[in-house]
């Protein structure tokens, strides 16, 4: 029998009823040489058991679960107990599992194997890396079509605008805008298809031409006739993040603010303060519009909240997306306001440029 065991690369030891080892086959010895350098410490006429319950340290609840189930092998409570454990070495990352059966022909004794299961457990690693890599891209799918249908009523509603100025003449004078404006929506077609091809692409970003074009496209929004959009950007490096993102952000945080400007001030005004540097952007967005109450502004990032149901045409879900976004961007986002008083957005985002370390390692081949 001996010579069989010997043959196995099971690392294999035969233990009496006391729990001293009686046997141990070659694999067992070369594993305790590799490992330890003296293979007297875990061979014939060491106690088991005991250096089971002699462990210290990360392995003592192993170490104690395995003598608790050796001894009842021994005892034959139990017909067979098992147990998988980490024996990671500096060079390699490394899972056993470690089997004791009664031995049949003698009483009070059992074997002991500790077989090597790190292919499995690498195979398994593997399979939950790709299951949460999925789960991110499936989570990322949902807030892209979220933020897509909430996002494309901006360019539909400044195509909206121009046909009612339309109608009123001047056809001419608004048919190039108007095409303008078609344009601008296939783009936004065209970006968030690539979003969705690929949901991770680090740009770098122009906040000064973003914020002008954003301006741009609403100079025919009535809205802008009362309300006022002051831009301050000072940008003199290069800023990397989500395009994409930010654009979002900074669209539909000035929206809000231009939706719920406050009629009855004789000056109404969305400010925008830009300050760049290497490591960070920091945003404000600032309004005079009628504000949110204290029991509201807990509540203005939650999905469907919205502080003026009666009012809301949307679906509230644009701060939602905006902390989202925020979020993905790896910044954080804060809101002071006062309901009749206005409303201040601070967002500051990381500049990913040479910054991998943001990157989520499911996304990193």
């Amino acid at each position: 029998m001996y010579t069989i065991l010997d043959s196995l690369v099971d690392n294999i030891a035969i233990v009496n009823a006391t729990g001293e080892i009686v046997y141990t086959n070659t694999s067992w010895k070369q594993f305790a040489l590799t490992n330890s350098g003296v293979v007297a410490k875990t061979d014939v006429g060491v106690n088991y058991l005991l250096l089971c319950k002699s462990v210290t340290g990360e392995d003592i609840q192993n170490a104690k679960e395995a003598a608790i189930g050796i001894q009842k092998v021994l005892e034959r409570e139990l017909e067979v107990f098992e147990m998988e454990y980490a024996c990671h070495s500096p060079n390699e990352k490394r899972w056993f599992m470690m089997r004791c059966t009664p031995q049949k022909n003698l009483d009070n004794h059992a074997i002991i194997s500790h077989i090597n299961i790190t292919s499995r457990k690498l195979a398994e690693e593997k399979i939950d890396r790709n299951s949460n890599q999925l789960k991110e891209i499936n989570k990322r799918y949902n807030v892209t079509l979220y933020k897509t249908v909430h996002d494309i009523q901006s360019p539909l509603n400044q195509m909206e605008a121009l046909i009612q100025l339309m109608k009123s003449g001047n056809v001419d004078t608004y048919v190039p805008l108007l095409e303008k404006s078609v344009a601008g929506l296939k783009h936004f077609v065209r970006e968030t298809l690539k979003i969705s091809e690929s949901p991770l692409v680090v740009e770098s970003v122009d906040f000064e031409s973003i914020l002008n074009d954003f301006k741009q496209s609403r100079m025919f929004f009535d809205v802008l006739k009362h309300v006022e959009i002051r831009l301050n950007i000072h940008q003199n490096v290069q800023f990397y993040t989500y395009k994409a993102e930010i654009i979002s952000v900074i669209s539909n945080i000035i929206n809000n603010g231009l939706k719920y400007s406050d009629e009855s001030k004789p000056i109404q005004f969305v400010e925008v303060n830009v300050n760049v540097s290497e490591q960070e952007a920091i945003i404000s967005i600032k309004d005079n519009g009628i504000g949110i109450s204290k029991d509201d502004l807990p509540k203005i990032f939650d999905l469907n909240f919205k502080a003026l149901k009666k009012e809301s045409t949307g679906f509230g879900v644009g701060l939602n997306l905006v902390k989202k976004s925020v979020e993905f961007m790896y910044g954080h986002i804060k809101v002071n306001s006062e309901l009749n008083s206005g409303t201040e957005f601070m967002i500051t985002i990381p500049n990913l440029k040479d910054n991998n370390q943001f990157i989520p390692s499911a996304f990193i081949s």
